[in-house]
């Protein structure tokens, strides 16, 4: 039975559709987004652009690797200075030639010191430069917990693993909007099956089939987003903790690798798509017509969210609206990206939600697919 609804599920035109059509999207913007918008200036106005910026990025960096200590900070001030390209910073060659008209460097790495440990002044020429920050060394970055090196793209990763994911939802509510639905649009939920196999065994095989597909195109499409980052920027990143790499994560937790938070992003928008998958199929399960059963599921996807940007972030501050914004972040939608900002408590507070609202749906579900059966 697992293999034949597996057929039925992918035997669909539509379902085809709606998979491809996400997975050349994100694939599309993967690969118009990625490394030909990096770019390095050495003294002597030596550029760099695109795949060759990384490797001599990745040669700069690889220096100056390792726990980040005051004597890091220092080396690289005193060997790159502040970076020539950092404020309306452009990685077009006639901007960047601009920029390295002066001398000067602009790198990885001191764009990483002067973010982190500068200050802007305003030069006699006018213009506005950076030195490190009166009391920099009291930074909790320089005492040789956090692990310097070379994490760039992270923040492009970050944008397009979130539109792989969303992208990856989208297609998955179209895959399973039907997995019960078509019974009730076909006449034939009264006859499936019921006597040899019985109510819930049908449905835990049908939920297991949604969610196995669910899995597997989850897998493939943002597996594809992290592969393209691999192959563009290398594995160098993942080691780097996501203070210096750019990536979104709860400030006490920001000496974790870039590593760790990618596995953590990964596991959470599993979670969140083995989630949806349920609450896909309960819908499917008390619509009558496929169609309705589709419009239904992409509310329930992205009602959450548009009801917290339209309704609630207009509202007064205060507990209940905190209650509510929580709901809503805790949903598919929001859950992975939210899950590495928020504070362990909250943490727990968001998953229990999100598995709360599962284990409701496939009660719901089951309750309303079993009982069709009975009374036909």
């Amino acid at each position: 039975m697992f293999k034949t609804e597996l057929y039925r599920i992918l035997s669909k035109k539509t379902a085809w559709a709606a998979m491809l059509t996400a997975l050349f999207f994100t694939l599309f913007y993967a690969i118009g987004n990625s490394v030909w918008g990096e770019g390095v200036i050495d003294e002597g106005g030596i550029l760099y652009h695109g795949k060759y910026a990384i490797a001599r990025d990745k040669e700069i960096a690889a220096e100056f690797s390792g726990p980040l200590t005051e004597d890091t900070v220092r080396e690289i001030w005193k060997k790159y200075g502040p970076p020539v390209n950092y404020f309306d910073r452009s990685t077009r060659m006639e901007e960047m030639q601009k920029a390295a008209e002066n001398g000067g460097s602009d790198n990885f790495c001191n764009r990483i010191v002067a973010k982190m440990f500068g200050e802007t002044v305003l030069g006699e020429d006018g213009k506005t430069d950076f030195v490190l920050a009166e009391g920099w060394t009291a930074s909790r970055y320089v005492q040789g917990d956090y692990i310097f090196g070379y994490g760039g793209g992270a923040m492009g990763f970050w944008d397009r693993y979130l539109i792989a994911y969303i992208l990856a939802c989208l297609a998955i509510t179209v895959l399973l909007s039907t997995m019960f639905s078509e019974d009730y649009a076909c006449g034939t939920a009264g006859i499936i099956l019921p006597a040899a196999n019985g109510r819930l065994t049908l449905w835990g095989i049908r939920m297991a089939a949604g969610g196995f597909l669910a899995s597997v195109y989850y897998w493939i499409t943002c597996g594809s987003v992290f592969l393209q980052y691999i192959f563009s920027y290398g594995t160098e990143g993942l080691k780097v903790s996501c203070v210096f790499a750019e990536m979104p994560m709860y400030f006490p937790d920001k000496s974790a690798s870039m590593g760790s938070a990618v596995l953590t992003l990964y596991l959470c928008g599993w979670f969140s798509v083995l989630v949806l998958a349920v609450l896909v199929c309960a819908v499917s399960a008390n619509s009558r017509q496929s169609f309705a059963s589709l419009v239904r599921s992409l509310l329930l996807y992205m009602g959450p969210f548009a009801v917290m940007r339209i309704i609630l972030d207009l509202l007064p501050a205060g507990g209940i609206n905190a209650v509510l914004h929580t709901i809503c972040y805790s949903m598919p939608l929001s859950y992975p990206g939210c899950f590495l900002e928020a504070p362990d408590k909250a943490r727990i507070v968001m998953t229990c939600i999100e598995l709360t609202a599962a284990l409701t749906a496939a009660a719901a579900g089951i309750h309303g697919y079993c009982r069709h059966q009975v009374t036909n």
